[in-house]
């Protein structure tokens, strides 16, 4: 959908009536306005590639052109002040204190991918933190191992001003922490993962195409003497044949199962169409 100059005009002209209503908003709350107007009429070719992103771009212009200047004045500190919550949220969990569960990823495959493979990694850990910063207890992130060329394609992203842990520097996620205090969730694992422990550190590994790659989380998890665990698709869902997750759809499966403690819920919910995962 092509941005007119008839929305630019509507935009700007809400704007001059909040001015009107409050002179002081002209460098506070008319800023979100603008930069929606921008995002709104921005580069097509750029929301072509992220409609989901557009979609709710567009919903909140709407929405916010539907209000009253009073109303939209609240609604955009309300605004605000969900976003200064969750972000109190994310450095809480990064303390040293925290006990929010655990989430691992092993980042230590890249000598089994290729540089398109890698920069896809990268994207599914940027899905992933932003579900995590979703949620009303988050998990405490933590990135084990990565490569100077994976962390460049994070930096794409702004990785490091993430709030995660970082554990660099070692051939395995063990060395970082004790076996035992680590689960690995793996495919190809015989055993079946049942419920969440808060007190173990869940383990997924960052490899993309893992078709290709069968049994190397169940044999980096073994040869390291962690305990492995599978998802258990084919327990609930026995016609999905497809049991190979990208990185942050299992994390999408972890969020929900934690909120529902169901897992034929939780998996209905959860797990993409066959195809989608890719």
């Amino acid at each position: 959908m092509e941005c007119t100059a008839t929305k630019l005009a509507t935009v700007l002209a809400l704007g001059s009536k909040i001015l009107t209503y409050s002179p002081m908003l002209a460098s506070g709350d008319l800023l979100p306005m603008i930069q929606t107007c921008i995002s709104y009429c921005g580069k097509p070719a750029l929301r072509a590639k992220h409609p989901e992103r557009e979609r709710k771009r567009k919903e909140r212009f709407e929405l916010l052109h539907s209000m009253s200047p009073e109303g939209r004045i609240r609604f955009l500190k309300q605004e605000a002040a969900e976003k200064e919550e969750a972000l109190q949220r994310l450095q809480r969990v990064v303390a040293p204190d925290s006990s929010n569960q655990r989430i691992a990823i092993d980042l230590g495959f890249d000598s089994i991918m290729n540089d398109k493979e890698i920069r896809s990694l990268a994207n599914q850990l940027k899905l992933s933190y932003g579900a995590i910063k979703q949620m009303q207890e988050p998990f405490q992130l933590l990135f084990c191992n990565p490569s100077e060329q994976l962390e460049q394609s994070l930096e794409r992203f702004g990785a490091s001003n993430w709030y995660i842990q970082w554990r660099r520097g070692a051939d395995s996620v063990a060395e970082h922490f004790g076996p035992e205090d680590l689960v690995y969730l793996s495919p190809d694992s015989p055993n079946v993962l049942e419920k969440m422990d808060p007190t173990k550190i869940y383990v997924i590994g960052g490899i993309v195409d893992k078709s290709r790659k069968k049994g190397a989380t169940l044999n980096a998890a073994t040869e390291a003497g962690i305990t492995t665990v599978r998802l258990p698709i084919q327990e609930n869902v026995p016609e999905r044949l497809d049991h190979i997750l990208n990185v942050n759809s299992v994390v999408d499966v972890l969020i929900n199962f934690l909120e529902l403690g169901d897992w034929p819920r939780t998996l209905e919910i959860a797990l993409p169409q066959v195809g989608e995962d890719q």
